[in-house]
């Protein structure tokens, strides 16, 4: 329902004074207590037929599943644009050794370095909030990649999330594309990749089963340019679920492909942070 103006009167709409309105919006205008949106979306031009692999900055026409780290540790950030991106802070959004949220915003310096001062386990991504890169930044722990902000981009692209401990992530879409045409023998290969490091106990298909550290592929489908699940219930990821949403094609590349997902974040009732 539109704003209506007349002689000075204004008529607001209903969910402007909130007797109604979409569960979505209430949980995107943060009017439900513990409850957040979570959106993923990973981008990469080296798409290739070799093995399943994340979208992200580090991807190579090789595949394969990101590799997350052994052992929580600083995050090092570089920029390849040393002191034109001086001063920009750059906030790293991730999870600890316990798999608790953790983020920490950091500002380059004159050489355009900065050290994170917490120990990170698992990066979700990582932003700039001043402004947008003129390089590439880089975030490493020890001296592996696993974060990069391309240049002019402000932001990562990596189709990948770590659920944080004492929530669980109701995933409710996805959707990828690829630069694929109809008229190609080509097809690319969607896949969910899901690590459950904690254990957890849940239920599926009327059946009840605990998971701990076991791995699965989940969703795998065909499509050309352009695909999504939109699900009807939405699916649960239980605290401290490394997911990964991966692409392939059946053969040749390098092809573009992105990849959007998102869901609800929701703390468990047993969460004591609150």
């Amino acid at each position: 329902m539109a704003t209506i103006s007349q002689s000075g009167v204004i008529w607001d709409s209903i969910t402007k004074n909130g007797k109604h309105e979409p569960f979505e919006l209430q949980v995107g205008r943060g009017l439900i207590t513990n409850h957040q949106p979570v959106e993923i979306f990973g981008y990469s031009t080296q798409v290739a037929g070799t093995a399943l692999g994340p979208l992200w900055e580090g991807l190579t026409q090789s595949g394969g599943a990101y590799a997350y780290p052994g052992t929580a540790g600083v995050v090092v950030l570089l920029s390849a644009s040393g002191a034109t991106d001086a001063g920009l802070i750059v906030q790293v959004n991730g999870l600890d050794a316990n798999y608790n949220l953790l983020s920490e915003a950091v500002t380059l310096n004159g050489s355009g370095t900065a050290t994170t001062t917490n120990s990170f386990f698992r990066i979700n991504g990582m932003f700039i909030t001043n402004g947008v890169n003129a390089g590439i930044i880089t975030g490493k722990i020890a001296t592996v990649l696993y974060a990069q902000i391309n240049a002019g981009v402000g932001q990562t692209q990596m189709s990948l999330y770590t659920v944080p401990k004492g929530y669980t992530f109701y995933l409710s879409y996805v959707q990828g594309n690829a630069s694929i045409g109809f008229t190609s023998s080509n097809y690319m290969i969607f896949a969910e990749y899901n690590k459950f490091n904690l254990a957890s106990t849940t239920q599926e298909n009327g059946y009840n089963y605990t998971l701990n550290g076991n791995t699965t592929l989940l969703s795998q489908s065909p499509f050309v340019q352009i695909f999504n699940i939109p699900y009807t219930v939405p699916v649960g990821h239980p605290g401290g679920t490394d997911i990964q949403f991966q692409m392939k094609s059946n053969t040749g590349g390098p092809f573009v492909g992105s990849i959007f997902a998102g869901g609800y974040l929701i703390a468990d009732a047993t969460n004591t942070n609150f």
